[in-house]
């Protein structure tokens, strides 16, 4: 299927595969032909593509996070004053989905520039798609916060949704996040995929405490993972409300109040002794 031409100047925003070549569509290789010139995530990736798919002469840019806003406009001057096509491409799936490329989108729709996009693969609708976790809502959040306090925050907020989660996490830190998830979801079902549509592809649905066992125990665990957690049941509890109750203990505080009054307070309101005793600490530093 070829590409119909569009009035230039133009940005296409192609998918690629996100491991199995195979994936690719006529469409984005019909556009990767078609192209003035392609924004890559990186160069070098993008070349090997290209050269499996026999494509040459390509003229090949890098757009990446560093200086996102300003090669952004700088791309789109190029374009605009020859009157040229630009593909926008990721390393793999679908740009701008935790990607660069926002800010090309972004100011093409301010210049009134068309944007096109040429739809294929994405690892979190892959995911979704053999996870047989609930679909109907789902809310996509990207990478997680790395800080502790910021990834409780997070989680925490998923309550008012009402909705599936689907994010993506680092290998490195994926205990981490489940050992989290654990306490704030103790009854979460979830699935991960890791290696989408690769040779050693692995999709997993478990409960959250299997999910931990099994990243603990996995023997060759790496690269980024996908992940996506099934929407809390129309029954579940919601937890302490931790705004509220920071915002008591700090003023309590203020007025002079000991650390032991203040645990001892919500001990007897049924807070659980780990997590108050924690959140104490990071919000007045200093043993008890």
């Amino acid at each position: 299927m070829s590409q119909v031409p569009s009035t230039k100047p133009v940005v296409y925003v192609i998918a690629l595969p996100i491991g199995n070549l195979g994936d690719i569509t006529e469409r984005a290789l019909a556009t990767l032909r078609m192209v003035d010139v392609l924004a890559c995530e990186d160069t070098r990736m993008t070349r090997k593509l290209l050269s499996h798919f026999q494509i040459s002469d390509k003229k090949l840019v890098s757009y990446h996070n560093h200086g996102e806003r300003e090669k952004a406009h700088h791309l789109l001057d190029q374009i605009s004053a020859q009157a040229e096509s630009l593909g926008l491409v990721s390393d793999a799936g679908t740009p701008c989905l935790s990607d660069p490329g926002f800010h090309i989108i972004q100011a093409a729709h301010e210049r009134g520039i068309r944007v096109i996009p040429i739809p294929g693969a994405s690892s979190f609708l892959t995911l979704i798609s053999a996870a047989g976790l609930p679909s109907d809502r789902i809310l996509f959040v990207g990478f997680l916060p790395r800080k502790g306090t910021e990834l409780r925050k997070e989680m925490e907020s998923w309550r008012e949704g009402a909705a599936s989660i689907v994010f993506f996490e680092s290998a490195l830190r994926i205990q981490k996040t489940l050992a989290m998830l654990g306490e704030v979801y103790p009854e979460a079902e979830l699935c991960i995929g890791r290696e989408l549509t690769k040779l050693h592809e692995e999709i997993r649905r478990m409960s959250v405490s299997e999910a931990m066992t099994w990243a603990e125990k996995h023997p060759c665990l790496k690269g980024e993972l996908a992940v996506m957690v099934g929407k809390p049941a129309a029954d579940h509890a919601p937890g302490p409300d931790w705004t509220a109750i920071e915002i008591q203990c700090r003023a309590w505080f203020a007025e002079g109040k000991t650390h032991k009054a203040v645990l001892t307070h919500f001990l007897a309101q049924g807070i659980p002794k780990k997590d108050l005793y924690r959140r104490l600490l990071e919000w007045l530093p200093g043993p008890f």
